[in-house]
């Protein structure tokens, strides 16, 4: 059975794949094939700082629920030994206080430095920036960063999406973003609300024809997160349906915009090479340390199935929320790109796809839930799918359900990274 199983998932999920990634190009050389949305509110009511405040004050209720939880959990430290213990343990988090403290480097300024090369540079960098003397507790620094970056984020994500879908299909993106399995991530000490706010400015930018700082924003996303690369594909499809569409054609400097993001990765194959005269190193330490190297996301499917058998009777929680988790957002996803393939923008869904086949064909892709939330189009696509507020209000609160028993196995200190 569970062999049968394991055959027919990853190849319903490879169908699933390849009717989106049909659309995105038929969709890219041909656009009357794609469905408009249905006619209403067309664009965004809101302006930047207005949806700035809306989101800061989401991240200040989420950062309150933090500190919260680290307090109640240690209620016999004082909160700094409290916060270090909640979130500084079992996470990554931890990974990226050390490189803003002390740097890369194949020595031992901190446990296992010389393997820290895995981790994209500049999360700790705007860390290093912001406390340059060290005077500040970095773990409630790299916290309470999280606080505007979300805000700011969550600005330019209803840009976006309002400019695209509308203003209430944008405000319940907003809703889904904030109240999700995922959604904690924003607002730990992670990168989640860093990507997120530099991927949503280099849209935005893109799209207004900002050139050299679109190509700088993607130069620094893609040193945030791999995915960051990813984004000079969204604006190679874009640029060539403008084409296919007898625009003006944009001149010369969507180079600029283009060339942002690999050269991005550029300086963190430098940054290797640097360290370690090679520039992939990173690919043998995460491969050597993690069992983390690119694949396909099929096996993704199978290995996860396979362990979640496996462990079900010895370890139920990790084969829950680790393996069950990580199939379920991968056909979550999946399924709702192929609901609204023919209603999404081509260089939209073709950096949906190319995001999801990056980060769910890794090996050992144990935080999939994690990858896929700072994927800027996914919150909207319920709105995009249910057209009445009340199927979109259940699956909002369906939504909300799996995303606090979640965040509550997280402040338990689960298998969720």
């Amino acid at each position: 059975m569970l062999q049968t199983v394991q055959w027919i998932l990853p190849a319903l999920a490879v169908l699933l794949f390849v009717w989106c990634a049909g659309v995105c190009v038929a969709g890219t050389l041909r656009p009357a094939i794609l469905r408009p949305l249905p006619p209403g509110d067309t664009g965004p009511r809101w302006k930047w700082r207005h949806a700035a405040a809306v989101c800061l004050l989401i991240a200040l209720v989420w950062q309150a629920v933090f500190w919260t939880a680290a307090l109640v959990r240690y209620p016999d430290l004082d909160p700094l030994a409290a916060l270090q213990a909640q979130y500084y343990g079992n996470t990554d988090a931890r990974h990226y206080i050390d490189l803003a403290q002390y740097g890369y480097g194949t020595g031992e300024a901190f446990p296992e430095q010389y393997l820290m090369i895995v981790f994209f540079p500049l999360f700790p960098a705007l860390l290093r920036l912001l406390n340059p003397l060290g005077v500040l507790d970095w773990g409630v620094l790299a916290l309470a960063v999280q606080v505007p970056l979300f805000a700011a984020a969550g600005a330019n994500l209803y840009l976006v999406l309002a400019g695209r879908f509308g203003h209430h299909r944008a405000l319940w993106a907003l809703a889904f973003t904030a109240v999700g399995p995922g959604s904690l991530f924003f607002f730990a000490p992670m990168t989640e609300s860093l990507f997120l706010l530099l991927s949503t400015a280099y849209v935005l930018l893109l799209e207004r024809q900002h050139w050299a700082l679109c190509g700088l924003v993607g130069l620094l996303a893609a040193l945030t997160r791999a995915p960051g690369g990813l984004l000079c594909g969204l604006a190679l499809i874009w640029l060539i349906g403008r084409a296919c569409c007898h625009m003006h054609a944009p001149g010369p400097g969507a180079v600029l915009a283009v060339a942002g993001p690999p050269a991005g990765l550029g300086l963190y194959f430098a940054l290797n090479w640097a360290v370690y005269g090679n520039p992939t190193q990173y690919a043998f330490y995460q491969k050597d340390h993690w069992g983390q190297a690119l694949g396909l996301f099929p096996n993704t499917v199978a290995y996860h199935l396979r362990y979640m058998a496996q462990w079900w009777s010895s370890n139920r929680t990790a084969a829950l929320y680790l393996c069950g988790a990580a199939v379920a957002a991968i056909f979550l996803v999946l399924g709702l790109l192929a609901l609204t393939a023919r209603r999404l923008p081509p260089q939209y869904l073709g950096y949906a796809l190319a995001y999801f086949a990056l980060t769910a064909g890794t090996t050992w892709a144990i935080s999939l839930p994690r990858y896929f939330a700072a994927c800027f189009l996914l919150p909207v696509l319920p709105a995009v799918i249910f057209r009445k507020n009340g199927l979109r209000a259940a699956a909002l609160v369906l939504w909300a359900v799996l995303g606090v028993l979640y965040t509550m196995e997280f402040f338990a200190q689960g298998p969720i990274y």
